[in-house]
């Protein structure tokens, strides 16, 4: 079974993350754990504790909710669970990985631009994680991952064959064309090559790899080449060789 892991704070785009896991489960069993983060409150109170924790969803996070559940209803093969966190930290979430079996975890939009502290933080730790990481982009389209460009870091040593292997496993795409990127490089000096490139090869999705980072609660990361390139990212950790 494929388990799939979405931390989510049931906007709209959860419904995108959902539909994208599914086609990624290519008709196998699979479970999707929504995965509901709440602070821990600073309390030796019992009571206040609970009233904290216990915290009620509007109505538009349940109707999101809900139609995550009708859609799941119609996949025949996937299940849905949700998950509520309370805290978080790297051990936490390394057995919250491992407990689950967590093949795959997805991002969207509106969870990595949380201006919550614990989901900016989380967002570092999954980062960190040695599982794949599915970022999904603002104007999702529903068609199937098919064409690939692979972004290799400068420092890389992750050739795109060995890479192609670790994809198939994941996704039933190809990778048609890479580029290297020198960390030197100005975004805008080659955002209109790799836009070119793109469009020629009907690429509907990135492939990048990633090492691990110092987590630093309030660091403002610099905005992705990818993200201004408007498409869905899958990022490999490095050491996957």
């Amino acid at each position: 079974m494929k388990n799939i892991l979405i931390p989510t704070t049931l906007q709209s785009d959860t419904i995108n993350a959902i539909k994208a896991a599914i086609k990624s489960s290519n008709a196998e069993q699979c479970q999707l754990i929504l995965m509901l983060i709440t602070d821990i409150p600073d309390t030796y109170s019992s009571s206040n504790l609970l009233r904290n924790i216990n915290q009620d969803l509007s109505t538009t996070q349940e109707n999101v909710l809900q139609m995550c559940r009708e859609i799941i209803l119609e996949s025949n093969n996937c299940s849905l669970k949700i998950h509520h966190q309370y805290g978080i930290s790297s051990p936490l979430f390394r057995n919250l990985m491992e407990h689950f079996a967590i093949e795959l975890t997805i991002l969207t939009p509106s969870f990595k631009s949380s201006k919550k502290k614990i989901n900016m933080y989380c967002v570092q730790i999954i980062s960190n994680s040695k599982c794949p990481i599915l970022h999904l982009n603002t104007n999702f389209e529903e068609e199937p991952f098919s064409q690939a460009l692979y972004i290799k870091n400068s420092d890389s040593v992750l050739q795109v064959e060995d890479l192609q292997t670790y994809v198939d496993a994941l996704f039933s795409l190809k990778i048609v064309s890479q580029t290297k990127i020198d960390d030197r490089q100005k975004a805008n000096e080659i955002e209109h090559f790799l836009t070119d490139t793109i469009s020629k090869n009907n690429i509907n999705i990135l492939i990048e790899t990633r090492k691990p980072k110092k987590l630093k609660l309030l660091k403002k990361e610099k905005t992705a080449l990818n993200e201004t390139l408007g498409l869905p990212v899958l990022s490999l950790y490095e050491e996957i060789y």
